[in-house]
Order: C-alpha cells, then structure tokens, then sequence
C-alpha cells in the first residue's frame, strides 16, 4: 500500500458550498475512506459526512482555535493532508500542518499564510481554479515563449477567466469577486477603475469570442514577481453582455466601492450588494455552470506566441479538482519542507491535468 492509500484528506469547512465541491472530488478520486468532513458544527459535518454512506468520517475543528485543529487532526489519526476552505484570522491550520508534518492546502485566495512571519511554515496556498490552475496555465506559456527565443522581460501575459452569472454561485461568492472589481488596475502609468478596460478572447466552445474585463487579481502580482515577465494582465467577465455592462457602469461611478463597505460594528461589506444581486440573480433549475480560464502569452509587437484553453464544469468544481489533485501530489512528496508557496513554485499544468484524471476538465494546447 502507498503513501497516498493509507493518507486521507481532511476537509476543513467540508459541509459549505465550496468545502461540498472538494469532498465529493476526495471520494470521486480516492474513495470514501480516505475522506474526513470537518466542520465548526459538528452535528452539521455529521450528517454531511452520513449522506455519503460507510466510510467517510468526520471530525468537529474550528480553525479559528488552534487546539481544535490539533484535537481535529488526533481524531482524524491516519491524515496526510488538509485542504482550508473556510477563512482563518490566523494561519492556525498551516501552523498545526507544519509542526506535524502534514500538508495543507489552502484555496482561500485572501488566507493569512500568504503574509505570515512565523519561521519555518509551509503550506500551499491560492491553489484553485484562479487561483491556482491559471498560475500553471500562465507558467505553461511563459516557458512556451522563453522557449520560442522570446526574453523574459519581454514577455506579455494575458490570463482571462469566463463565468456565468446565473451559476450555483451564491451572493456572498459573487460579493467577494465584485470586491475585486472595485479595485483599480494600471493602465501604463496611471490607475483606472477595474472592470472596465476590455479586450476579446478566443474561449473554447460553447463559448467563442468574448470580451472580457481587466481586473485586479492578486495572482497577477505574484505572477509577474515570480517570473519576471513584463507584464501581467488578469481579465474576466460574465457570459452576460448586460450584466458586464451594468457591473462597469457602476465601477466607473465608485459604487461597487461604496456598496462594498463594511458594515455596522465590523459586520462584513457587502450587504447592499449582496442583497442586490440576490434580487437580480436567477438560478434555472437545471443550470449550465462551465467555465473557460485562457492564458496567452505574447512580445512586443503583441503577436501571440502560445496560449492555452481549458473549461471546467463550474468554477467550484474546478477549484476542487485542482486542490484535490495537489493534495495528492503533495502526499507523495513525503512532509512538507518547501515554505509558503503557490502552485506554480512546485508543479506543472500537465502534472496536474493528469493527477484530475477527469475528462470533464478539459485543456487545449496552442
């Protein structure tokens, strides 16, 4: 039996809409024994875990409480990786991972390890869908181009990301992107509100030519540092023309800003907005929930020189194919011993492709 059979995977935030995604990819990959459900409400990760059937197992872990994740993972006994999808204040679970020698995986794009100072830590962080899967898309073409005689300061990327309004995606997740829409992006040497710079992209079908947004991802920053490329430049929009419209309009006229704000006694921001999309948002009974993610890399002279597609079935399906499928890369490594760090510092687009093993997530090389 191999390191990944006798690893199972504990799910911190498993009974919520992204953590559900993430279990259902550990049982499709690995089967029911080798998933853990935790949740904050034990009876809520119970039934979760229950509904399953034989096999899963769950555990009660508060991430906000260091204990609770050490007293998580001595229930848990035989894991060998923890993938956070639930926000943390503080970098407990990477904390309590690292001294135990176990891996985490974190898809929270904003998570606190990102910027901790604590010695020593490791975990992987912003390994989703973007983040995560578009960091080795991008690095995929920027190799493609150094390749191609291109120097990398030279190099221009492009990574855009097509949604759909009316996915399973719930207010708060929608909030939490517009968020970074009301943040403004560089044009040369000045700033211009986000959302409303816009370019057209080949998107694999049932999609075609669209013009997507540029937006201020965090990644492009990482990106761009990491590589040393000339530019890095994030784009993305809604498979709603008017929709995109409306979310621009009102960027340009600071009111994602202003509905975004924090609430009363440091309630979170968003609840106008929140309540406002809720309102405007219709969910079909049998929804289409694809997603296309490009990333096209090019010079000077803005000729592209490599690019590559993929779809997934929604965009929470994508994030938990992906950290699954590093989760169990990781496994095999042995204990952790490479600091905080993206995807992109340790595994390759093929290598990933492969571990999904799903012909649902498909990828097209140009």
């Amino acid at each position: 039996m191999n390191t990944e059979q006798r690893s199972a995977i504990l799910v911190v935030g498993g009974s919520g809409v992204v953590g559900r995604h993430v279990c259902r990819e550990v049982i499709r990959t690995l089967g029911p024994d080798a998933l853990v459900v935790g949740d904050h409400k034990p009876e809520r990760g119970r039934e979760f875990a229950v509904s399953f059937g034989p096999g899963v197992r769950s555990v009660a872990v508060d991430v906000d409480r260091r204990e609770a994740v050490e007293q998580a993972l001595d229930e848990a006994a035989t894991v060998g990786a923890v993938i956070v999808t639930a926000r943390q204040r503080e970098p407990n679970v990477q904390i309590v991972c690292t001294n135990r020698g176990i891996h985490s995986v974190d898809i929270v794009p904003d998570t606190p390890a990102i910027n901790s100072t604590v010695h020593g830590l490791c975990g992987l962080v912003a390994a989703g869908l973007i983040p995560g899967l578009s960091g080795l898309m991008a690095h995929h073409v920027l190799e493609e181009m150094t390749t191609a005689g291109v120097p990398t300061t030279e190099q221009l990327l492009h990574v855009s990301l097509l949604q759909r309004k009316n996915g399973t995606a719930g207010p708060a997740g929608i909030v939490d992107m517009l968020g970074m829409f009301a943040q403004p992006v560089r044009d040369g040497d000045r700033e211009v509100p986000g959302f409303t710079r816009t370019r057209t992209v080949p998107f694999p079908l049932p999609f075609g030519e669209r013009k997507v947004r540029r937006v201020a991802f965090p990644e492009a920053g990482d990106v761009q540092r990491r590589f040393g490329v000339a530019s890095a430049s994030y784009w993305t929009a809604f498979d709603d023309n008017g929709f995109n419209r409306l979310i621009s309009a009102a960027n340009r006229l600071g009111l994602l800003r202003r509905l975004n704000r924090p609430g009363r006694s440091g309630q979170p921001g968003g609840r106008i907005l929140r309540a406002l999309i809720a309102r405007e948002k219709r969910v079909p009974a049998h929804v289409e929930e694809t997603v296309a993610l490009t990333a096209e890399a090019g010079g000077p002279g803005g000729e592209r020189v490599a690019a590559v597609r993929l779809t997934a079935p929604s965009d929470y399906t994508g994030t938990a194919m992906a950290a699954v499928a590093m989760a169990r890369e990781l496994i095999t490594r042995g204990s952790p011993d490479y600091g905080v760090v993206f995807p992109f510092a340790l595994f390759t687009l093929e290598q990933i492709v492969t571990r999904v093993g799903s012909p649902e997530l498909q990828v097209w090389y140009e």
